[in-house]
C-alpha cells in the first residue's frame, strides 16, 4: 500500500516540475512578444537568424585561423580540432535522438493556444519540422563554441556571449524555441564537446590519420576539407535539402505518398538527418581510403629503399 501511494506523489511532483518550468518558458515567450514589432529588433533579429556567414562562417574562419596559426602548439591545437569538428555533428545526433523519446514539442510560433506577436516583417527562420525540445542548434553551436573556448580561453566570455546572443536568441525571439529548449540544448553541445576533447579522440588514430594526410597530401585534403567546412557552416543545409529531396523521390516512386512516423514528426526529419549522417560517413569513408593509399604508398617508398642499387621511382 505505501508504494501505491508515492508513485502518484512522485509523478504529481515531476508533474509540477516539468509544469513551473513550462510556466517559465511562457513567461519568457510572452515578455519577447512584447518586444516584437520594433522596426530595428525585427530587423536584426531576421538577420541573425538567417545570415550563415555571421553564424557558423564565423566558427569556421575561427577555426582555421586555428589550424594554420604557427606555434609550438600547433600538432596539439589541430588534434583538438578534429576531435571538435566530429563532436559538433555529434552533438546535433544527440540532441534529436533525445527529441525521438521526449514527448514531440511544437514550436511556441505554430502553437495556437499562445498569443503571437505581429512582427514588422514577415519573420522566418532557418527551422525543420521537428520537435522543438531540445534545441539542435543551441547543442551544435556551443559545441562549436566551448571548442573555441578550450583553445582560446581568454576570448571564452567574449565567445559565449556572441553564441547567446547573436545565434540562440534570436530563435527564441521569433518563437522557434522555447528557452528551456535552448538551455538543454547548450548543455549536450557543451557535453559532447567536453568528453570529445577529454577522451582519448585527440590521440586516436583517426587525428593521427588525418593529419598525415593534411601533410601527404594536402590537394586531396583542403578540397575535402573546404565540402566540410561549407556543410557544417550552414549546418548541413545542403545535405538537408538533398536528403528531402531524395527520399520524397522514393516515396513518389514508390507510390506512398505523403508518408509521415505519426501526426506530428514528418518523415522529412528522417530524409535531412539520413543525409547529414550520410555526408559525414561519405566524408570519413574517402579521408580513410585516402590515408591507407598513402600508407601503402609510403611503405613502398621505404622498401625500395631497403633494396641495395635499386633507386626509388
Amino acid at each position: 500500500m505505501l508504494l501505491a501511494v508515492e508513485i502518484p506523489k512522485r509523478k504529481s511532483k515531476e508533474g509540477g516540475v516539468f509544469q513551473a518550468i513550462h510556466n517559465i518558458d511562457l513567461s519568457i515567450y510572452h515578455f519577447l512578444s512584447g518586444l516584437a514589432g520594433n522596426w530595428i529588433l525585427d530587423r536584426v533579429a531576421s538577420q541573425e537568424e538567417s545570415n550563415d556567414l555571421l553564424k557558423g562562417g564565423i566558427f569556421f574562419a575561427a577555426y582555421w585561423y586555428l589550424w594554420f596559426r604557427r606555434d609550438s602548439n600547433r600538432d596539439i591545437r589541430r588534434r583538438s580540432i578534429i576531435a571538435i569538428i566530429i563532436a559538433a555533428p555529434l552533438a546535433i545526433i544527440a540532441a534529436r535522438t533525445i527529441a525521438f523519446l521526449a514527448p514531440f514539442r511544437l514550436r511556441p510560433i505554430y502553437d495556437h493556444t499562445l498569443v503571437h506577436p505581429l512582427y514588422s516583417i514577415p519573420a522566418t527562420g532557418n527551422i525543420e519540422n521537428w520537435s522543438s525540445f531540445p534545441s539542435d542548434t543551441a547543442a551544435y553551436f556551443f559545441a562549436l563554441a566551448f571548442g573555441l573556448v578550450y583553445l582560446l580561453r581568454r576570448f571564452a566570455i567574449p565567445i559565449m556571449l556572441y553564441t547567446a546572443g547573436w545565434i540562440c536568441f534570436p530563435r527564441m525571439y521569433l518563437g522557434l524555441h522555447y528557452a528551456s529548449d535552448m538551455v538543454v540544448g547548450t548543455l549536450i553541445g557543451i557535453t559532447m564537446a567536453w568528453v570529445a576533447l577529454r577522451s582519448g579522440l585527440p590521440k586516436s588514430k583517426v587525428a593521427r590519420r588525418v593529419l598525415a594526410t593534411a601533410e601527404a597530401r594536402p590537394e586531396w585534403f583542403y578540397a575535402v576539407a573546404f565540402l566540410i567546412s561549407l556543410e557544417m557552416a550552414t549546418v548541413f543545409q545542403g545535405s538537408r535539402l538533398l536528403g528531402r529531396a531524395l527520399l520524397h523521390a522514393a516515396m513518389v516512386e514508390l507510390h506512398l505518398g505523403a508518408v509521415h512516423s505519426d501526426t506530428n514528426r514528418p518523415i522529412d526529419e528522417w530524409g535531412g538527418l539520413l543525409a547529414m549522417a550520410g555526408f559525414l560517413i561519405a566524408a570519413s569513408y574517402g579521408a580513410s581510403v585516402l590515408s591507407r593509399k598513402m600508407r601503402r604508398r609510403a611503405n613502398g617508398v621505404k622498401n625500395q629503399r631497403g633494396i641495395p642499387g635499386r633507386r626509388p621511382r
